[in-house]
């Protein structure tokens, strides 16, 4: 600790060993430390392109999904006015011929 304290502002002190890296920097009396590993870091990639993959699959479901519905929705509102118009269309037509046999029978 004390060497780090000495060294010059801005200055860092680097180690490595195999694929392991630390760097100590000291600025405004704080020393900042950082380590990085070659293995670890690949690691680290893989899985945030796992999460990139995942994540644009998954918008692209919701996507499907809402398409899906959307469309659901406007067949459902056309199957309720087709339905409407038979019930106009049929309730016509009884009371027509309620009328017509109604009228017969007198």
């Amino acid at each position: 600790m004390d060497s780090l304290l000495k060294l010059p502002e801005g200055a860092a002190y680097r180690e490595s060993k195999d694929r392991a890296h630390v760097e100590a920097t000291h600025q405004g009396g704080i020393i900042y430390i950082t380590g990085t590993c070659d293995s670890l870091q690949r690691q680290v990639e893989y899985y945030e392109a796992l999460y990139h993959t995942a994540r644009d699959a998954l918008e692209q479901k919701q996507d499907e999904l809402n398409r899906a519905e959307e469309g659901r929705r406007d067949s459902s509102l056309f199957d309720k006015l087709y339905l409407l118009a038979t019930g106009i269309a049929a309730g016509a037509s009884f009371t027509t011929i309620f009328r017509i046999f109604k009228k017969d029978q007198k």
